[in-house]
């Protein structure tokens, strides 16, 4: 193997880093409309995560007793929320995107542990969430 110049070892590292880092979907600036549909497939996948860890919270929920029953807490997310990306005239960052939704607390109860388990949860309290990402180096971040 002959002796590289600092220069060609410098862009093959950039190339080998680029590659092995796996198929990017970075863009420099994709315009508004892509950004926009970029915005709402990392919105649909935001929201599964939550949907996720609202199946666990109620799978979790811990039941304690109380006045003659059984009573359980959790917290659950959407389905619904809206969105929406604004300019911000920055060249590295040049979207951020804005989601709305729900954060929903229930109460379930019960005569029994099974019981409070079983019924339906109440909604107890409904708190408006939003959240901002950036769009950076071509990708939506938290």
């Amino acid at each position: 193997m002959r002796n590289r110049h600092p220069v060609e070892l410098i862009l093959l590292s950039v190339v080998l880093a680029l590659t092995l880092s796996g198929p990017s979907t970075a863009v420099a600036d994709p315009g508004k409309p892509a950004a926009q549909k970029s915005f709402e497939q990392f919105v649909n996948s935001w929201m599964s995560k939550l949907d996720r860890i609202g199946r666990m919270n109620i799978l979790g929920i811990d039941i304690m007793p109380r006045d003659q029953g059984f009573v359980g807490r959790y917290v659950c997310y959407g389905p619904e929320c809206k969105f929406s990306i604004k300019e911000t005239g920055s060249h590295e960052t040049p979207f951020v995107g804005l989601l709305h939704y729900s954060e929903k607390h229930f109460l379930k109860k019960g005569e029994t542990r099974q019981k409070t388990f079983q019924c339906p949860g109440m909604l107890t309290k409904k708190i408006r969430v939003t959240e901002i990402f950036r769009f950076t180096r071509g990708k939506w971040v938290y």
